[in-house]
């Protein structure tokens, strides 16, 4: 997956964050810079919409840009993953699962056994998969 995002889903995405209730158009970012604000169960993230709007895997805290851009081969590798991992996960299957944790979600975690960090990177998986699904 490519990091940059094609140049209409960018224009796209500045189009919805310009003309959105919480983009602060002096600083160009959601909500506060950095910090970000809590609207309701929600937190905005902060970020400079200039550049956020430019990468592929990025999304938006409130859906408005209509999910990630997950191709069809990863949603598959997520969801037999998910069905495959009940009470035990093997090495393999970790290393998939971070892996599209990285890929989707960013930053740089790294492959773990503790059992916090897999259940989190297993609800995160589990929500690309259900976002990617209301998609379709």
């Amino acid at each position: 997956m490519k990091f940059k995002t094609d140049k209409s889903i960018a224009k796209k995405r500045i189009q919805t964050c310009e003309s959105c209730e919480h983009f602060k158009t002096s600083s160009r970012t959601c909500g506060t810079p950095v910090i970000g604000d809590k609207i309701g169960d929600k937190k905005l993230c902060g970020c400079f919409m200039d550049v956020k709007t430019k990468i592929s895997f990025a999304s938006c805290p409130l859906s408005f840009w209509g999910g990630l851009q997950v191709t069809e081969n990863d949603y598959l590798s997520m969801k037999k993953l998910l069905q495959e991992v009940n009470h035990q996960i093997t090495g393999q299957q970790k290393e998939v699962l971070f892996d599209m944790v990285r890929k989707y979600i960013g930053g740089n975690k790294k492959t773990s056994s503790c059992v916090p960090c897999l259940k989190s990177a297993l609800d995160d998986i589990k929500q690309i998969v259900k976002e990617y699904e209301e998609q379709s």
